[in-house]
């Protein structure tokens, strides 16, 4: 009996301190640690409000969209900058509690276009690790950022990560590099294939004309 209580204490024990000895970050582009101001994520030209078709929306995003996170551990060097296409290859798509935050509607911050989770993101990683990241945003009911038509994503960034027990969140809006972007449709793939095959074509033409 006492043995099986002394193993549970220590399981327990155990498991309170990798909780605690984990890296967190917060999907949270609206609150800052110090003075800096929400960095909003907005409609680019023709976009529909909901993401999916109908009234074209303007401004800051509405509860009908959702952030995400791209991520790989340490300071990459990537500079890929803000776009709708797919983030780089050598970041992995974040998954578990709080990998994913709703936009918030106007009468909850006053602000259009601002996500903030309620709990932070475990990325497994030790205290104070240095992460990469991109910050993708997708309809919601597009159910994932790859299956999306209408979408967006933020610059890569790093940030270091805080413990379960910090005072202090890591919000990705006080993250340097971290920046507002916007929201563009995803062309067609035959769009995609019609524009090279035109390229091409130009291209001959052009050479024929120099001969």
């Amino acid at each position: 009996m006492k043995k099986s209580v002394l193993l549970g204490i220590i399981g327990l024990a155990a498991g309170m301190a990798t909780s605690y000895g984990q890296g967190f970050i917060t999907l949270d582009n609206y609150d800052s640690n110090g003075s800096q101001a929400a960095q909003l994520v907005t409609y680019g030209a023709g976009v529909p409000a909901n993401g999916i078709s109908g009234a074209v929306g303007s401004g800051g995003l509405t509860s009908a969209w959702t952030a995400g996170l791209y991520w790989a551990a340490g300071t990459t060097g990537l500079s890929q900058g803000a776009g709708n296409g797919l983030p780089d290859a050598t970041l992995a798509l974040g998954t578990g509690p709080n990998s994913t935050v709703p936009f918030q509607l106007q009468n909850a911050f006053g602000t259009l276009g601002a996500f903030a989770s309620i709990g932070s993101w475990n990325s497994g990683s030790t205290l104070n690790t240095t992460l990469t990241l991109e910050i993708v945003v997708y309809p919601t009911s597009a159910g994932s950022y790859a299956a999306a038509s209408f979408r967006g994503h933020s610059a890569a960034f790093s940030m270091a990560t805080v413990t379960a027990s910090s005072s202090t969140q890591a919000l990705v809006n006080d993250a340097a590099g971290f920046g507002p972007f916007t929201v563009a449709s995803v062309p067609e793939p035959t769009t995609l294939a019609l524009a090279g095959l035109g390229g091409l074509a130009s291209l001959v033409a052009f050479r024929r004309k120099q001969v």
